[in-house]
């Protein structure tokens, strides 16, 4: 089991158990604590460019993504939020669940978790 650890101390950015690995919620905020982007398509990206840095350093793709939790402040975001999302995934999309917050950290548009599966390349994949 691999942890990587957050700058918080009370959780982890992503942890592996077996050919499992899972990333805590990410959103549009920078090692200064400050929100990057002013709509949700900005935001969208700075979050999901995040969420691939650590994917990466864990040996990780998008495609090896089974599932995808989405946070949205407004509902009313949904579109502009799915615009951006797409770029980041090709052939068969992940399960996803996208559930309106209505109060996320400082008051971001966006927060976004989700599982890798790490195990038979062939099986994890999208396709």
């Amino acid at each position: 089991m691999t942890t990587k650890n957050s700058p918080e101390p009370f959780y982890s950015l992503a942890r592996r158990a077996g050919d499992t690995l899972y990333l805590s919620g990410f959103g549009p905020v920078d090692s200064n604590l400050t929100i990057v982007g002013a709509n949700i398509e900005e935001q969208t990206i700075f979050t999901m460019d995040l969420m691939k840095a650590v994917l990466e350093s864990e040996g990780a793709t998008f495609d090896d993504v089974v599932r995808v939790n989405v946070f949205l402040l407004n509902m009313a975001d949904r579109d502009g939020f799915n615009t951006a999302y797409l770029r980041y995934f090709s052939g068969r999309m992940p399960t996803r669940r996208l559930i309106g917050a209505g109060d996320l950290f400082k008051g971001i548009l966006v927060e976004i978790d989700c599982i890798a599966y790490l195990g038979d390349q062939d099986q994890g994949r999208a396709r």
